[in-house]
């Protein structure tokens, strides 16, 4: 029986060549074997070569996600899918501390060649997200795989990302196994926290962070201040070192979920300030405040590649106003999540705001996402995470 193609052009062909996996709708050419549906197609070369298999959408701008460059005959399946869910399983185990860290990504898309597919575990519960519309017929069968694998109390499907929609799915979310709650507690090192898988961000957790943050709270020292700083996952790891910590976000219920952190693990020194970073940052320099450690983690100031100037700006002016509060010896970490920001330029940018502040910084380290996040080569979109960590000589 002949399977449904997809012809590349030049340009995709060169795409997938150079370890991208995504081609959109303008470097496709439709033939006659074009499915006029989501499907598992196989991919050809201009030539008619065959380059592999993939997932196509039709509906959808990125209209194909390659799932593997075989040119097998034999469209990959249920159990080909399943095999890639136990991969990523298996490469769990091998790089996650489970008794250290029990939340963790279980299943980062392309990462672990399943394009569109995310699934996070916190203690006890899956949550998963998928915004592959070729992939919403196997998600039963993936249900299934992860179920014996991890025996979980719950799986929730965390399907209201607004990717969805331009996928054609539908957007919602359902209890795909089991029994969800509304929050589930788990821990970082020491640490316990609780995520909220149906209302908090991405799954419930920012969990790429969860090593950095552990690395935090060892270098923690004095007053500390945690600016952007959501529930606290940086912040209640300061906590354990610091003497004090202030705490700053935009989000009173951030903050209210700090507090109450603060109170899970016993801890009495930090204080919450609601406001706008950038204008709590001019007051503590107008108010000549000191501190031992800083940590800025801003979300993602470069949504796409026409705002990059503008988020290497709006970066250079928190880290500027930093290293104004930072004392001789001091400790700041500093991140983007910007993949549209190279890290050469974030690390020009902290040579820049440096010079600016006439400080001379050591780099004590550079950083990035979680190992249960791992990056694709070839796939910019995957490494986007940067976290620089620096002294302050002087």
């Amino acid at each position: 029986m002949p399977h449904a193609t997809v012809t590349l052009k030049n340009k995709g062909l060169r795409r997938i060549e150079g370890g991208h996996p995504w081609v959109f709708a303008s470097d496709l050419r439709a033939t006659p074997d074009t499915p006029d549906t989501p499907a598992i197609v196989r991919v050809l070369s201009p030539q008619g070569d065959a380059v592999g298999w993939g997932l196509f959408n039709p509906r959808s701008k990125l209209m194909l996600r390659l799932l593997t460059r075989s040119a097998t005959d034999t469209p990959p399946g249920a159990e080909f899918l399943v095999a890639r869910v136990r991969a990523a399983l298996a490469y769990r185990r091998r790089v996650v501390d489970e008794e250290r860290y029990n939340a963790f990504r279980v299943i980062h898309s392309e990462a672990d060649g399943l394009p569109g597919l995310t699934v996070d575990r916190y203690d006890d519960i899956l949550v998963v997200q998928q915004h592959a519309a070729g992939l919403e017929p196997f998600l039963p069968a993936i249900t299934d795989t992860l179920v014996a694998a991890y025996q979980p109390r719950g799986i929730l499907a965390r399907h209201d990302s607004p990717i969805r929609a331009l996928e054609g799915l539908p957007q919602q979310i359902n209890v795909l196994y089991g029994d969800v709650p509304d929050s589930v507690e788990y821990h970082e090192g020491d640490v316990r926290l609780v995520a909220r898988p149906r209302q908090g961000q991405k799954t419930g957790a920012f969990l790429d962070q969860r090593e950095n943050h552990v690395y935090a709270g060892t270098i923690a020292s004095g007053a500390a201040l945690d600016l952007f700083c959501y529930q606290g996952g940086f912040a209640l790891q300061l906590a354990r070192h610091a003497d004090t910590v202030l705490a700053v976000d935009t989000s009173s219920a951030a903050l209210a979920e700090l507090r109450a952190g603060a109170l899970r693990n016993g801890t009495d020194n930090v204080v919450t300030e609601q406001g706008d970073v950038f204008a709590v940052l001019r007051q503590l320099v107008a108010d000549r405040r000191r501190f031992a450690t800083i940590v800025l983690d801003p979300p993602a100031f470069a949504k796409g590649r026409s705002q990059v100037a503008r988020a290497i700006a709006g970066y250079k002016e928190i880290n500027l106003q930093a290293l104004q509060l930072l004392e001789p010896g001091g400790r700041l970490l500093t991140a983007s999540c910007s993949h549209h920001v190279a890290d050469a330029d974030f690390e020009q940018m902290l040579t820049d705001a440096a010079a600016d502040a006439g400080r001379t910084l050591r780099l004590s380290a550079r950083r990035s996402q979680a190992a249960c996040h791992p990056e694709v080569l070839g796939m910019s979109e995957s490494h986007y995470l940067k976290l620089i960590a620096l002294e302050a000589l002087d």
